[in-house]
């Protein structure tokens, strides 16, 4: 039987029996249930509906992804070959990794053989799927992404870049140049807490401090969290421009990061485990930094 991804990011078949592609408390029911309808009432619903309804596209278009995918300056260009009418394509990634079950992310649409996501992380890998518009999996592989070379540009390496994280905590909806808070420590409990009641954000201020630069340099820059049993999420994917010129030492920041992170951790896998966190930065796709804090 053909299989949809549901709203909730469950993967349902045509006979409404839940295949989940990760796990949600809140959508636990996200597939249609079977119901029991008179065998009568029954015939007399599928002839209209093959009398009247059109036809999916997804009859009669094959999909076949690539047998490789393409990274390069922090993009992943994902590409598929086509057999019959071409449709509106939607492509979702779902991490495999750790012990952890993971967040499956829609990460683009397109009318295009083609498409370019910024969620994916090197060295990683992914289950990409690509669906029509009605969330029918047309077809599905896995990937490896390739490992990242060592950020240099120049005589800026990736050695001259410091990175400095501190735990804070803001109320839900805040400004986060404003009402951040310092934390002596993140604490389980306490981010679970305000998951669940909605009335508190934590993460932490992420800090990238360089040397004094010659010239303006722009970069594509990528920030990505993971939990000690390996569950992933990108947080950061965007253009950042270090633009200091005249002296001094450059430095930017995210006055508060992690926070959707840690609402996905626990949405997927009912927890947010005490340990070691670990945050990866890269530039134009090369690995800068590594750095771990720790929740309590």
């Amino acid at each position: 039987m053909g299989q949809n991804v549901d709203n909730s990011g469950l993967l349902c078949d045509n006979g409404g029996s839940k295949k989940a592609i990760y796990y949600h408390p809140q959508y636990r029911e996200g597939c249609p249930m079977k119901k029991r309808i008179p065998v009568f009432l029954l015939s007399v619903l599928l002839a209209l509906v093959c009398l009247c309804a059109p036809h999916s596209a997804s009859a009669v278009t094959s999909v076949s992804l690539a047998d490789s995918i393409s990274y390069e300056g922090g993009y992943t260009t994902i590409s598929w070959d086509v057999q019959g009418d071409d449709i509106p394509y939607v492509v979702y990634i779902l991490p495999i990794n750790g012990s952890a079950e993971q967040q499956t992310l829609r990460v683009a649409e397109t009318t295009e053989h083609s498409a370019r996501a910024v969620e994916l992380i090197p060295g990683k890998t992914y289950k990409v799927i690509v669906t029509d518009a009605d969330r029918y999996i047309l077809d599905s592989k896995i990937y490896i992404m390739p490992e990242p070379v060592t950020f240099e540009d120049g005589k800026l390496k990736n050695t001259s870049v410091k990175i400095s994280m501190e735990p804070r905590k803001m109320p839900a909806g805040g400004d986060k140049k404003k009402d951040t808070k310092k934390l002596k420590a993140l604490k389980a409990s306490e981010i679970i807490a305000g998951i669940e009641d909605g009335s508190t954000d934590y993460g932490i201020r992420y800090t990238m401090k360089m040397p004094k630069l010659a010239k303006a340099r722009t970069f594509f820059v990528t920030i990505a969290f993971e939990s000690p049993d390996g569950f992933m999420l990108t947080e950061v994917a965007s253009e950042m421009t270090y633009d200091r010129v005249n002296g001094g030492t450059e430095t930017l920041w995210f006055y508060l990061t992690g926070e959707r992170f840690f609402k996905y951790l626990y949405r997927n896998t009912g927890t947010v485990p005490a340990g070691d966190y670990r945050v990866d930065l890269f530039w134009d796709g090369m690995w800068v930094n590594t750095s771990t804090f720790k929740v309590k």
